[in-house]
C-alpha cells in the first residue's frame, strides 16, 4: 500500500501522491504533520479491507498495520477515484476552492 510505503520512508511527495491532492505549501505542512506523528516506523501491513460502501468511486479503507516495536495503528479512510486512479483521503486541511464557500459549522442562531 502507498500509503504506508509512504509513511516508512518518509515521503511527503508519496502522502501527496497517495492523497491526490495538489503539492502545495498547505498539503505539504500537512504531509510533515503526517510524517512526524506516524513516519519511519517500519510499519508493516497486517490486514486491509476496502469497500465500494458509497458508491462505485467512493468507498472506505481500513487499516491495520504494527511497526517494528509491535505498536499498533489502525486508521479508517474515505477511498475516491478520480479520473481512473484511487487517492486515500488522508489530508483534512485542504483550503475551499476558490470561489467556493466552505460549510459552515457555527449553531444556528434562534
Amino acid at each position: 500500500m502507498a500509503y504506508v510505503n509512504a509513511l516508512n520512508s518518509g515521503s511527503a511527495d508519496g502522502l501527496i501522491e497517495v492523497g491526490g491532492v495538489k503539492d502545495e505549501k498547505w498539503s505539504r505542512h500537512e504531509a510533515e504533520q503526517i510524517l512526524a506523528d506516524k513516519g519511519g516506523r517500519g510499519w508493516k501491513i497486517k490486514d486491509v479491507q476496502v469497500e465500494h460502501d458509497m458508491g462505485p468511486d467512493t468507498g472506505s479503507a481500513r487499516l491495520m498495520a504494527e511497526d517494528k516495536a509491535g505498536k499498533a495503528m489502525r486508521d479508517t479512510f474515505t477511498v475516491t477515484r478520480e479520473k481512473g486512479a484511487w487517492h486515500l483521503v488522508v489530508f483534512t486541511q485542504q483550503p475551499a476552492e476558490s470561489g467556493k464557500e466552505s460549510a459552515s459549522t457555527d449553531k444556528p442562531s434562534s
